[in-house]
């Protein structure tokens, strides 16, 4: 029982499957209101994530890992965080060119709000998350 009461499990899952399972003294989650920093014996909690970076403080470790994710929930009970969001991508494995297309083809599109074709919820959340790829890739 000690032995877990200074950790968290922290599990990140996308539809294509399991990004991290590591074990955690930390844990920074990006809440809809703001960031969540969730410590060991947290009180239990459900609750929508946003488009941003996921930092995790590793146990035993001075290193904070650092994710892209997109949207999703998070659950955090018996000191076993889940974090279920549509995207995630560690942030060492970033491809900046493709963030920086992407971002500038979602511009290009809200450039175009209005016309008949352009989906411009669709097109803000493309412009989010290459914006938070670039960011927690460490580039402005």
């Amino acid at each position: 029982m000690e032995e877990s009461s200074n950790r968290i499990k922290c599990e990140i899952v996308t539809p294509e499957g399991l990004l991290v399972s590591d074990d955690a003294a930390m844990v920074v989650v990006p809440g809809e209101l703001g960031e969540l920093g969730i410590l060991p014996r947290h009180a239990p909690i459900v609750s929508k994530t946003a488009i941003g970076e996921v930092r995790v403080k590793l146990r035993d470790s001075d290193r904070w890992d650092s994710i892209a994710v997109g949207n999703g929930y998070v659950k955090m009970q018996f000191d076993r965080l889940l974090l279920l969001v549509d995207t995630a991508e560690r942030a060492s494995e970033i491809d900046v060119e493709r963030a920086q297309q992407a971002l500038n083809r979602a511009e290009k599109y809200l450039a175009r709000v209005g016309e008949p074709d352009v989906d411009a919820h669709r097109a803000e959340q493309s412009r989010r998350r290459a914006l938070n790829r670039l960011r927690t890739a460490g580039i402005e």
